[in-house]
């Protein structure tokens, strides 16, 4: 089964700098988070 749309690459490293970066893209992606914020979070008026 293919869920994910990228392929992660094995290396020998225990931790790199981009670890934990891949399942919150994946998620604000797929949830489309940036609409959902819009529709909450109106654009700033005169205000601003």
């Amino acid at each position: 089964m293919n869920i994910l749309n990228y392929k992660l690459d094995t290396t020998n490293e225990l931790l790199t700098s981009r670890i934990g970066l891949i399942t919150p893209a994946h998620t604000i992606q797929v949830l489309d988070l940036s609409k959902t914020i819009d529709q909450h979070f109106p654009a700033l008026g005169s205000n601003c």
